[in-house]
């Protein structure tokens, strides 16, 4: 049997890699690795043995070489990169970027790479060659990753030129950047598989096999004590409306990321509504912030409506989830999670945004409204139970996990 390379970022994408390592373990019969790239490592290394997990710095020697150029192209940028807060080492970061830059330079040139970087800054970044070594050196037979750009698309795509098998796992829709590159994609149900046919991904195989981190969440909502959760909140016995916010991102046509949308007009805008809907309906309103996004930002309307309830230090995202009559969110993994525990999910668009960043949750059993005007008089039919809501079926698969590993097994 051969050998599996998962390579992956941090955030949610490496909360799906780990709930299939889990399950591969149970099996002791399929060998592999994982690249686990920022932060996603020290989330699998707290999880699984540094057997399993790799950091880019533990293939350095695969470039002995050449790593004066890589840590002095590292060095260039380090410090409009590196974080100290992020629990990355500076000499990791240093690594990731030096190899990253270098690949660029050996690519394109050392003027064109520049100019590049100074264009697109990461998002420039697609070391093609540094993953070569890689899965030549650990003599891999299938790669599997989740939607995430630079290594991730890598991978694949070195893969693909050695003629190893590719698997990625997508963690929502299929209107993303950038576009899948594996010969399998796995993916909720078949909404997804069919608008990626329609962008030209026709030799590609699908599977309707859901999402794991989305599936544990959900069921870790469906196991929530919500009247525990109710009284520690402090909420009244009426409906509950969760705002779960995000950085409000302009993109582009191909959804890569174009500017910051700023926060006064969407905020300015939703907080008016949720003035207007606690005073007529008498709602409880409470927010969550998504984890990138700081209180500060937001802060001045909180203390103007003083009425709405900031949560994030009072329960966790399962519980804010299941105590929801109704979320609203413009477009996040949050609404799919929603959705699929059952929920009335409410997303808008601020017309701020040159392309709405996932066009699948402007349909059903989304409820979409179009700018806020809209939004506010469908949140008012809703509360006046004048709204029809349409309650999903087979919107996520189950049993991913189980489904994903055979999947594997059968082509390692």
């Amino acid at each position: 049997m051969g050998k599996v390379l998962f390579v992956s970022y941090g955030g949610g994408h490496i909360n799906i890699i780990n709930e299939v390592i889990k399950e591969i373990i149970k099996y002791k019969n399929i060998d592999f690795k994982v690249l686990a790239l920022t932060t996603a490592y020290d989330k699998s290394v707290s999880l699984f043995s540094n057997k399993y997990i790799k950091k880019i710095s533990d293939y350095k020697d695969l470039f002995k070489k050449d790593i004066e150029k890589i840590n002095y192209y590292g060095s260039l940028i380090l410090e409009d990169n590196y974080n100290a807060s992020s629990g990355i080492s500076k000499e990791d970061t240093l690594i990731y970027l030096g190899l990253s830059m270098f690949d660029l330079v050996q690519t394109y040139g050392e003027q064109k790479a520049f100019d590049l970087y100074n264009k697109k800054r990461r998002q420039a970044f697609l070391p093609i060659k540094t993953m070569k070594k890689i899965l030549e050196y650990e003599d891999i037979s299938l790669v599997v990753t989740t939607t995430s750009p630079r290594f991730e698309e890598a991978s694949l795509i070195a893969a693909n030129e050695l003629g190893i098998e590719t698997i990625q796992i997508l963690d929502l829709f299929g209107e993303l950047y950038p576009l899948p590159r594996a010969n399998h994609i796995i993916c909720m149900n078949s909404y997804i598989s069919e608008s990626l046919k329609k962008q030209g991904l026709i030799e590609n195989k699908y599977y309707h096999f859901g999402q794991p981190a989305i599936e544990k969440t959900v069921k870790n909502i469906l196991s929530v004590d919500k009247l525990q959760t109710k009284n520690k909140l402090g909420l009244n016995n009426n409906k509950v409306l969760l705002y779960a916010t995000q950085r409000p991102i302009i993109c582009n046509e191909d959804f890569s990321y174009y500017d910051f949308a700023g926060y006064e007009t969407i905020n300015d805008n939703i907080f008016s509504i949720f003035e207007f809907l606690y005073e007529k309906y008498d709602i409880n309103i409470i927010v969550r912030l998504h984890p990138n996004e700081d209180f500060n930002d937001y802060k001045k309307w909180f203390d103007k409506y003083n009425f709405v309830q900031y949560i994030n230090n009072k329960c966790n995202l399962e519980e804010s989830l299941a105590i929801c009559d109704v979320l609203l969110n413009q477009a996040s993994t949050v609404s799919v999670e929603a959705i699929s525990a059952n929920k009335d999910v409410f997303t808008f668009k601020y017309h701020l945004d040159k392309t709405f960043p996932l066009p699948a949750v402007m349909n059903e059993p989304f409820i979409f409204s179009d700018g806020f005007e809209e939004l506010k008089q469908k949140l008012s039919l809703y509360f006046e139970n004048k709204l029809k809501t349409k309650k999903t079926g087979n919107f996520l698969a189950l049993d991913s996990v189980e489904n994903i590993v055979k999947l594997i097994g059968d082509l390692v």
